[in-house]
């Protein structure tokens, strides 16, 4: 499955209802808030297998479906 399949999948589980299908429209314009964040990073680890810090993430990093894809491959996602 790719990538931002799974991330789309991830972010539903967290609680969020519409996922972009432009990679790179603003997540906030979805309902993306710092609450969400916090529970897309569990669905994240979950999904990925990761174990994701406080310090490895940021709010740019949930800006858009792209900027979240380029966090997650740098923190090891496939």
């Amino acid at each position: 499955m790719e990538l931002v399949e799974r991330i789309g999948r991830a972010l539903r589980t967290a609680g969020m209802e519409d996922v972009p299908t432009d990679t790179s429209e603003p997540l906030a314009s979805y309902g993306m808030d710092s609450l969400l964040m916090v529970l897309s990073v569990a669905a994240l680890e979950k999904e990925f297998a990761l174990r994701i810090s406080g310090h490895d993430f940021s709010e740019s990093c949930f800006d858009s479906l792209d900027t979240l894809a380029a966090w997650l491959r740098r923190s090891g996602a496939t």
